[in-house]
């Protein structure tokens, strides 16, 4: 991981470009995922239900922002040192 500088995709001034840059974002992509989970659910003879997907994608949500939350605490922690080194 490139700990230099914040992930160049994750642009929070252009949402289509983060939309270009991570497809995982698109209703297909949750399309497929719905689909994977009905599939998954019922190779386990469970029965898939909304509750039980949405849970699935806030775990992944929550696995992002955790990511990004590194990230962010790391370019905070450099710029910090930088500064304190330029007085």
């Amino acid at each position: 991981m490139d700990t230099n500088r914040f992930k160049s995709s994750h642009d929070f001034s252009n949402i289509q470009k983060n939309l270009h840059n991570n497809p995982g974002y698109h209703a297909e992509s949750y399309t497929q995922q719905v689909k994977d989970y009905m599939n998954d659910m019922k190779t386990k003879n469970q029965e898939p239900t909304k509750q039980g997907f949405m849970a699935h994608a806030q775990k992944s949500a929550k696995d992002v922002w955790e990511e990004i939350q590194e990230m962010a605490s790391e370019a905070w922690d450099k710029s910090q040192n930088h500064s304190k080194k330029d007085q």
